[in-house]
């Protein structure tokens, strides 16, 4: 039986969604999980980096749903929830809202120019020596790896495709796989990023929780290597990732306790724009 289903595409410096209100009691929510790639496909479906659910929640204001364009489950996306509380403040939820997230509770506040989205983790980096390249795992919400590398700035997209592929299927290191992020410094507060997504198996405009990972995995390297930093003395950080698709910027608190940095009050900030609605039927 078929089924017309409205939906909003959406995007956030470039990461793009399929957007759709599943609050209603008769919303087939299993028959669109069971066609999200057809509904990604970029030349026979929609187009998109991943599928938004909104859903009914009786804690917070609603529940995000996100998968990813191939239908695994993808954890916490920073662009997809920035995108989605935009979508809930359009449909009459309040500027302020609190969302449920993989059994998490965020909190977003929708501007007119972007959305910041407050993330509830605190990250502890791991090093990994991977063929001989310094990465730095960290997860934001999702798993990530970071380099940071100054020969980054000149390869072409191939390298980052091919190196993403390999380091995302290293089931050794990462049995569920991974996203690869490869950062240059630009200044001491901006870097440059690209990502190669997992689930979306290719490189992507931009990646919400890769710029986190990315922004913790720097400030983690410069206090491996400033041992002066005083103890108990929380900075504040405000970090720009420059993504092929638009900037996102990142901030949080730092703090050294037991020799070791704390990770927290994180903030994602940036776009979510809508492009056009639509109606497709299922």
């Amino acid at each position: 039986m078929s089924h017309p289903i409205d939906f909003v595409k959406m995007h956030g410096a470039g990461n793009d969604f399929i957007v759709m209100d599943a609050r209603p009691a008769d919303f087939p929510v299993a028959q669109v999980l069971n066609q999200i790639p057809g509904l990604c496909n970029r030349r026979t479906g929609i187009g998109a980096d991943g599928v938004l659910l909104l859903l009914p929640s009786d804690k917070t204001d609603y529940t995000m749903h996100y998968l990813n364009a191939d239908g695994s489950e993808a954890g916490m996306c920073g662009n997809g929830a920035r995108c989605l509380a935009r979508f809930a403040n359009d449909r009459g939820l309040p500027e302020k809202l609190v969302f449920t997230a993989n059994q998490l509770r965020y909190r977003a506040e929708v501007f007119e120019q972007y959305v910041s989205v407050y993330f509830p983790v605190e990250p502890e980096p791991v090093v990994k020596i991977i063929d001989g390249v310094t990465w730095f795992e960290v997860h934001s919400g999702t798993e990530h790896v970071v380099s940071i590398d100054q020969m980054y700035m000149k390869a072409p997209d191939r390298y980052f495709r091919e190196k993403g592929r390999l380091i995302r299927n290293r089931v050794d290191l990462f049995p569920t796989g991974t996203n690869v992020n490869f950062a240059s410094i630009l200044d001491q507060n901006r870097l440059r990023l690209v990502t190669y997504e997992r689930g979306v198996e290719d490189l992507t405009l931009a990646c919400g929780t890769g710029a986190i990972a990315t922004a913790i995995a720097r400030s983690y390297s410069y206090f491996n290597e400033n041992s002066d930093v005083p103890p108990s003395s929380e900075v504040d950080h405000h970090i720009q990732i420059d993504c092929p698709g638009g900037p996102l910027e990142v901030s949080f608190s730092v703090i050294r306790e037991h020799d070791k940095p704390v990770y927290k009050n994180i903030i994602l900030h940036g776009p979510a724009v809508t492009v056009y609605e639509g109606r497709v039927t299922l």
